[in-house]
């Protein structure tokens, strides 16, 4: 079994049963469980599941996400993802046809998407595991080569498959992002991904943290004034939003 089929049935057991045992389908597998561990640390991640006691349980709902169980306290960065989620989903109307990147910035816009009417395309296997249960949204999956770094597709096909779609919205995270530099991602192959979808849509959202801003890595994607958009937090320092600002066509502090 590949790591992407192992992780498609940890997440599904997930959906269906609420928790997982680690050593249980360790042994279930034929695997060790550090290697189960490292496959929902994944979806800790991601933000759609916690681990407590040797068993994961999922963050999950009716297709829509709630809040972090109380067991587990929602760490600062985790209500600043929550607040730009919740922005996101305002955005988003009844009828969209949506690009949903991978990342667990952009998951958080599922938690507030509601009753709405959507088609969703995307490429993150935790997007999908959690829409394919909403009867409200037709889901597309895009192919490719799978990335443990995102937990999705990336790759030639992927590319290509965006290239066909034309959708209403999209949105995309970033590993970093600054006003002169624009928005760069460590891998090639998820940059590209990224590329693709930006030039597939008539509207596109940014979905970054404060923390992001200033990091820089290997591949530059693409400028800020590329976005219609810019969704951040509000912890967002005050000294550097008139640079922003001035390199965005909008910008939304989430709180």
């Amino acid at each position: 079994m590949s790591p992407v089929e192992r992780r498609t049935l940890i997440f599904n057991r997930l959906q269906t049963e609420g928790k997982v045992n680690l050593n249980q389908i360790a042994a279930e597998l034929g695997v060790s469980s550090m290697t189960i561990r490292r496959d929902l640390r994944l979806f800790v991640e991601q933000g759609v599941a916690t681990i407590s006691a040797g068993t994961a349980h999922l963050i999950d709902s009716n297709g829509s996400i709630p809040l972090v169980q109380a067991a587990a306290p929602v760490e600062a960065k985790d209500s600043r993802k929550l607040a730009i989620g919740r922005a996101a989903a305002q955005q988003i109307d009844d009828g969209d046809t949506v690009i949903v990147d991978c990342g667990s910035t952009t998951l958080q816009l599922l938690r507030h998407i509601g009753p709405k009417r959507l088609t969703i395309v995307t490429n993150s296997i935790p997007v999908a595991g959690i829409v394919g249960t909403n009867p409200n949204v037709k889901l597309i999956y895009a192919p490719g080569e799978y990335t443990s770094d995102s937990n999705g597709m990336i790759g030639p096909l992927t590319v290509d498959f965006f290239r066909n779609i034309r959708a209403d919205k999209a949105f995309l995270g970033a590993h970093g992002f600054d006003a002169e530099g624009g928005v760069n991602e460590p891998v090639l192959g998820d940059a590209t991904a990224k590329r693709a979808m930006l030039e597939a849509t008539r509207e596109s959202y940014l979905m970054a943290d404060s923390g992001k801003y200033g990091n820089v890595h290997l591949m530059a994607l693409s400028r800020l004034s590329d976005y219609t958009c810019v969704i951040t937090d509000d912890d967002f320092p005050a000294s550097k939003r008139p640079e922003l600002e001035a390199a965005c066509n909008r910008v939304i502090y989430a709180s």
